[in-house]
């Protein structure tokens, strides 16, 4: 990864995913900060951090992240993220996602 990379922020983001299905949630924020500190207006890591903060019972940092989520993606669900293309094996992110108050 090049500290320089104009897309830095989607392997941060990327990262968070995966951290998040290892269960190292708090490894999952870090990376989701550096993404955001990179690109703010990415909703993938707004995702990655409202499942990782809802997994460690961070409820307002959760609802916090889901929320500017769905500013950014004002018609984003749960169900149409998935038929997108969404993680659909990623039952963690799943879990977290719903527990972050996304709609369904």
């Amino acid at each position: 990864m090049s500290p320089v990379d104009p897309q830095l922020n989607q392997s941060f983001a990327g990262m968070g995913y995966a951290l998040i299905e290892l269960g190292r949630f708090d490894e999952a924020i870090v990376a989701g900060k550096k993404a955001l500190r990179q690109n703010p207006f990415f909703s993938p890591t707004h995702r990655c951090l409202a499942s990782a903060f809802a997994h460690l019972g961070r409820d307002a940092e959760a609802r916090e992240a889901a929320a500017r989520l769905l500013e950014l993606d004002p018609t984003f669900t749960i169900s149409g993220w998935l038929a997108r293309g969404g993680q659909s094996n990623s039952n963690l992110i799943l879990e977290g996602l719903r527990k972050a108050g996304l709609p369904e």
